[in-house]
């Protein structure tokens, strides 16, 4: 998700859509202030939303203060700090979702008029598996389709025996794919393998543009 220097969410991908209109205590709403053009993040708990709009403002001084504009550094916290997480949302026999903020430097925002983005967030969804585009493996890294598609495997389970079974090939098969995969990927071992792949597998989706309000 990208948000504004005023807080308003101006870009959000298709995973962060999908799991906020999966959840009733979050949605994503018009804004009552101008621009009406903008959307705003809202959770139904007001304790959480002061919460997250403490968060946005502690991100955004680094923006206030590249922009130069009174009203917005007054907006920003006088504390900033380089990240801020919180939990959005509890719902009944679900794990609440997890926001992740950190600041956009401000030399690398442009200087053309309209909403820049000043804040990335990245939402953690623990109920959904992630999920990754063996497209991009192939494309970052040189690996075949098989090799991408044993790589991406290991999102979802743990062991030779597993992704052999899930994609119906030999274990022996597997290994020498996975000796692939570490030698094109740079990984030694499996824990480094799939911190990649879950890195990889927060930007795997496509930016969604402004959501349907």
């Amino acid at each position: 998700m990208l948000f504004d220097a005023i807080g308003h969410v101006i870009g959000v991908n298709a995973a962060a859509r999908r799991s906020i209109e999966q959840r009733s205590e979050i949605e994503l709403v018009a804004s009552a202030e101008p621009p009406h053009d903008r959307i705003r993040l809202l959770v139904k708990r007001s304790a959480t939303q002061l919460a997250l709009e403490r968060a946005l403002r502690a991100c955004l001084l680094p923006a206030a203060s590249a922009l130069q504009s009174p009203s917005l550094r007054a907006l920003a916290s006088r504390d900033p700090r380089p990240a801020q997480a919180l939990i959005l949302s509890y719902e009944s026999g679900q794990p609440g979702l997890i926001l992740q903020l950190s600041p956009i430097a401000p030399q690398s925002m442009p200087q053309s008029p309209g909403p820049h983005a000043c804040v990335l967030g990245v939402l953690i969804d623990r109920n959904c598996s992630p999920s990754l585009e063996p497209t991009m493996l192939r494309d970052l890294f040189g690996l075949t389709d098989a090799e991408a598609r044993v790589a991406e495997a290991y999102l979802r389970v743990d062991t030779v025996k597993e992704v052999g079974v899930m994609l119906g090939v030999s274990a022996n098969t597997i290994k020498t794919h996975l000796a692939a995969v570490y030698l094109k990927t740079g990984c030694t071992r499996q824990a480094q393998l799939v911190r990649l792949l879950m890195s990889l597998s927060e930007i795997s989706d496509e930016p969604d543009g402004m959501p349907a309000r």
